[in-house]
């Protein structure tokens, strides 16, 4: 939770793919004060389908798509909104501005659905939008304890807590 799910039509490479996820998982998880690790992103080649599985205006056409599932009911603004795409928009042309192509590269239509009531991640159920910060310190001891056992998910998480003041 989130989800970003990227369609494309663009070729793009696993660099491509993992610095767009990795910047779409800063801005995310600073700008909503979250940890990384609940955001997710998700790569659909949409050029390897017929263009008949794809349509606009009930017309064939393939094109670079962003899907974003947040929590329903967080209470953003529009403009908040506006901002969240825009953001979204400069960061896909940022990753994939050295690509060379002979289809659409650029990112035109973005479309972000307040859909998850509720959310469970690694087995802990997430808080609402703008709690997290005391989330984490309650479930810290939990956390430790699936990083000491080895998990790689919570190691990271840990270091994470350890950088963000906000998690203190």
């Amino acid at each position: 939770m989130p989800i970003y799910e990227f369609h494309h039509v663009l070729p793009l490479t696993a660099a491509h793919k993992s610095k767009l996820a990795r910047a779409v998982t800063d801005w995310h998880s600073f700008t909503f004060r979250a940890p990384r690790f609940i955001v997710n992103c998700r790569f659909v080649d949409i050029q390897k389908l017929p263009s008949e599985d794809n349509y606009i205006g009930g017309k064939p056409f393939k094109s670079n798509k962003l899907f974003v599932s947040l929590r329903s009911g967080s209470g953003r603004t529009e403009e908040q909104y506006i901002t969240m795409t825009q953001k979204l928009q400069a960061m896909w042309n940022g990753a994939v501005q050295d690509l060379e192509a002979e289809v659409e590269k650029d990112l035109k239509d973005i479309f972000i659905l307040g859909t998850l009531d509720s959310a469970m991640e690694r087995g802990w159920f997430l808080p609402m939008p703008g709690k997290f910060e005391s989330w984490v310190k309650d479930n810290r001891p939990g956390f430790q304890k699936l990083a000491d056992a080895g998990d790689l998910i919570f190691k990271d998480l840990m270091e994470e807590i350890e950088a963000r003041p906000e998690f203190h």
